[in-house]
Formats: structure tokens, C-alpha cells, sequence
């Protein structure tokens, strides 16, 4: 499996953007303030919150989204999605809570990485 952006995804997320990346300075409160505005976009819309970094990895992406806007068969409401370049695909079924919380460590332990949120029907998961 993969996660990669589809090209349709990049053009319509440069116009319809929700969120570009996490404001700086990032502090708890504004954090947590960024983090809530993406919960309440995954749970009104088919959109995936979609967490990169280039810190120690090479092109590493995390996406959470809901379970039942993905083709997956997961018992659980969200669905965390990692796919690094170097380890491949992990999907871990999760929690909103979950979700809230490993988006605000990203945000509070990486400078360099950001957040953004677009269409699910831009991220293609699919079997290599």
C-alpha cells in the first residue's frame, strides 16, 4: 500500500485550502486552537488532516481521516495512515481523541513539519 497526493489534489487544494500549516509561534494554546479547527473539518467532510515532515526522513507523510470516507475495512471511527519511504505503510485504527493528540505532539515536537488539510479524494491509498 501507498498514500500518495493525486495531481487533481494539489490544484484544488491551492484554491480551496482550509488550512495552509499550523501558525508560528506555536504555542499550546495555538496549537490546540489549530488542532480543533482540523477535527471539526474530519468530522464534517471527506478530508484528510495530512502531517509531513522532512526531519530525519525523507519525504515521511501521516494522514488521519475518517474511517468510512476510505475504502478500508477498519473498526474504528479515524484511521491514522504512515507511509515512510524507509519502514512503507502502517495503518492504525484510532480514536478522535487519538487523532487530537498525535497531531498535537507533531505540531509541539517538529518546527519544520507541517500540517495541512485536503480533499480525501486526493489522497490515493492503494496496493503496490
Amino acid at each position: 500500500m501507498s498514500v500518495t497526493d493525486t495531481p487533481e489534489s494539489a490544484a484544488q487544494h491551492d484554491s480551496s485550502s482550509v488550512f495552509a500549516s499550523v501558525p508560528a509561534p506555536r504555542s499550546p494554546t495555538k496549537v490546540a486552537s489549530f488542532v480543533e479547527r482540523v477535527l471539526v473539518e474530519l468530522r464534517h467532510e471527506a478530508v484528510a488532516a495530512r502531517y509531513v515532515t522532512d526531519l530525519d526522513q525523507a519525504g515521511a507523510k501521516t494522514i488521519w481521516c475518517r474511517v468510512e470516507h476510505t475504502p478500508l475495512d477498519v473498526d474504528a471511527e479515524y484511521v491514522q495512515i504512515r507511509d515512510d519511504p524507509r519502514l512503507g505503510v502502517d495503518v492504525e485504527p484510532c480514536s478522535q481523541a487519538t487523532v487530537r493528540e498525535r497531531l498535537c505532539q507533531c505540531l509541539d515536537h517538529d518546527r519544520v513539519g507541517r500540517v495541512d488539510v485536503r480533499p480525501l479524494a486526493g489522497v490515493s491509498m492503494s496496493d503496490d
